[in-house]
């Protein structure tokens, strides 16, 4: 989301994403019909973050960290892999195959005066 094209396009960039831009285009998928709910699930629990220190859910909206998804998703999938979560692995393999579909997509126009 943080790419912009030649039109001032924005596109999708999932190697380099805030917590809460991922949940936007996930939020924005969902609503624009080209995500089921059950599709949504491995990102939803990718934009979520808790404290070492306080063991508290982190605010998307202040984590401005970017993250690459794409890693996390790979590496979410050998952990699956490595402790035989079937259903873990499905869902991440999911996730990754719709993050590598829809990489660089536009997603909207910016509109400068």
């Amino acid at each position: 989301m943080n790419a912009a094209g030649t039109n001032g396009d924005r596109q999708v960039d999932f190697t380099s994403m805030t917590r809460q831009q991922l949940s936007d285009w996930m939020n924005d998928q969902i609503r624009s019909a080209n995500m089921t709910l059950d599709e949504s699930t491995p990102f939803m629990l990718m934009t979520m973050k808790i404290s070492v220190d306080t063991f508290e859910s982190v605010d998307m909206a202040t984590d401005t960290m970017p993250i690459n998804f794409f890693q996390k998703a790979r590496d979410g999938i050998e952990g699956a892999k490595s402790h035989h979560d079937e259903a873990g692995l499905k869902m991440l393999e999911s996730a990754l195959r719709i993050m590598q579909q829809r990489q660089g997509q536009t997603i909207g126009v910016e509109v400068r005066a």
